[in-house]
């Protein structure tokens, strides 16, 4: 299961002090309930400082929250991350607490991918032989996993300094 800080580092949160739009990152907060049979809550907590009322708070927050992206648990499970709708309070002087639940779902990448790959063959849009194509389908998530290992380490490192200046 991916924990609050992945699905903070997968979703690319703020940092505070950072700029959201037009908003000013105040604070985040991000944390982690199990619903059990892969299923994860991530309720999130944002402070943003801004004018323009709640309406430029939304439109701060669009690009955050459509955003869908694919992790891995430290086992190397798949799960699909997004956000769910979001509330925002007012807390007066151009500050707005939003609150947002986060989701993630365990997904079979492996299989899909698999499927996919025999769905392409069909058509004879894949080159490779159907022997090769559970390596094919190993190799692509051994890189994507590579990827997010990367992503992951560059925004904990960002957090850090963050944290520490």
């Amino acid at each position: 299961m991916p924990f609050a800080d992945k699905f903070r580092a997968m979703m690319d949160m703020p940092l505070p002090g950072e700029m959201l739009g037009k908003m000013t990152v105040e604070s985040v907060d991000v944390g982690h309930v199990g619903r059990g049979d892969g299923h994860y809550a991530y309720p999130v907590r944002l402070v943003l400082r801004g004018a323009g009322g709640q309406a430029a708070v939304r439109r701060a927050l669009k690009p955050l929250l459509a955003t869908r992206r694919t992790t891995f648990s430290g086992y190397g499970t798949p799960y699909q991350l997004w956000f769910g709708r979001s509330e925002i309070e007012s807390l007066g002087d151009g500050r707005y607490r939003v609150s947002v639940e986060g989701a993630g779902v365990r997904v079979h990448l492996e299989s899909d991918l698999a499927r996919f790959c025999q769905h392409l063959a069909s058509q004879g849009l894949l080159s490779v032989a159907p022997e090769d194509q559970d390596a094919l389908v190993a190799g692509y998530i051994e890189q994507y996993q590579g990827d997010v290992r990367r992503l992951v380490g560059r925004y904990r490192t960002r957090l850090r300094k963050s944290e520490s200046g």
